[in-house]
């Protein structure tokens, strides 16, 4: 169908780290511009289905970014209560420092996440 001026086509909203992993052979531990993995940007933006999604595909749930903060730490950041349930129930290492040389559990006000990270 021809546009009409004025006439705007919209593309379905997805996540496009989400998007991008379910492509076939796409490489869900790959670095994408900006030093960071698909799984960071998910934990990052409180994308918990995407995060169970990369998780089932292989993702490494504790690799850093090139600032070296982890999914976990990047969930934590953000405050996402169920993506930092998530990935502590997937075996994520809350014993990893971030760049400011804390552990989740201190680098965080939050209770629940605190209740979470004890």
């Amino acid at each position: 169908m021809p546009q009409r001026p004025g006439q705007r086509l919209n593309a379905p909203r997805t996540s496009s780290a989400g998007s991008r992993a379910q492509g076939e052979g796409e490489d869900v531990n790959r670095t994408l511009e900006g030093g960071r993995k698909p799984l960071h940007y998910a934990a990052d933006c409180g994308q918990l289905e995407i995060l169970e999604f990369l998780l089932l595909k292989g993702a490494d749930i504790n690799a850093p970014d090139k600032h070296n903060i982890t999914p976990l730490l990047s969930a934590v950041y953000e405050g996402h209560v169920s993506c930092v349930k998530l990935l502590l129930s997937k075996g994520a290492d809350k014993t990893v420092k971030g760049p400011d040389g804390l552990t989740a559990f201190e680098a965080t006000d939050n209770q629940a996440i605190k209740t979470l990270l004890q």
